[in-house]
């Protein structure tokens, strides 16, 4: 049987024993791990960068948005200012003073003797200026603002003249005619009245020659305001 020398057993088996070496095995699974971790590490960095893009999409979103929202706010308020200055307006029209109603009830309410000599009307509106609320820098306090005002105040003045037979005489009933029509009741309310002004001491009347006495009667109308 012949014998067979493998000269090079000595070469395959260091050979062997590099291919089966642990730190090879090592340094194959570590640069498997550290590419691994490349991969992940670059897999975050792109989410990040697309969160990142997302985030901002929603920031212009959110800046637009509040844009909007002020301009709705702004146009919420600028109705609500219109609104109560349209009421103030129809309130002011309605409640006005009408002369033709006055006239009517003065034409109706006639004393023997008695002539109106004129008619005087003082209407006077007090404004009261708004404040705008306030907010204390150092302690934050806010001092809550307080709007605007406006208060119409009516006075009216009849004056007339007595040429009776006894002049003075007829101003009392002058007065009563006129305090108990119906408008002037429901002008005048129950707080406030006509009352008697001036009266002078007879004097001779140079148109009629007669005696006669001048007299004003005025009345205050309740204050009115158009809030």
């Amino acid at each position: 049987m012949p014998l067979r020398l493998n000269l090079l057993a000595e070469a395959q088996a260091e050979e062997e024993l590099r291919r089966r070496d642990p730190v090879k095995r090592g340094i194959w699974a570590g640069g498997f791990l550290v590419a691994l971790v490349l991969v992940w590490a670059g897999w975050l960095q792109f989410r990040i960068m697309s969160h990142k893009s997302q985030l901002s999409n929603l920031e212009v979103r959110l800046a637009l948005q509040n844009k909007s929202y002020a301009k709705i706010t702004q146009n919420e308020k600028d109705l609500a200012d219109l609104t109560r200055k349209l009421s103030d307006l129809e309130r002011l029209s309605t409640n006005r003073f009408l002369w033709g109603n006055l006239l009517n009830t003065l034409q109706k309410s006639t004393v023997s003797d008695v002539q109106m000599l004129g008619l005087r009307c003082e209407q006077a509106h007090i404004v009261t200026e708004g404040t705008k609320p306030k907010t204390n820098s150092e302690t934050g306090k806010i001092t809550i603002g307080k709007p605007g005002s406006a208060v119409e105040r009516i006075r009216l003045q009849f004056d007339a003249k007595d040429a009776s037979s006894t002049p003075g005489d007829q101003v009392g009933k002058f007065k009563v005619a006129l305090s108990s029509s119906d408008y002037f009741r429901k002008l005048l309310g129950k707080t406030n009245e006509i009352t008697l002004r001036n009266l002078s001491p007879p004097a001779l009347d140079g148109a009629s020659g007669k005696t006669v006495v001048i007299f004003s009667l005025e009345c205050r109308l309740p204050e009115k305001s158009p809030k």
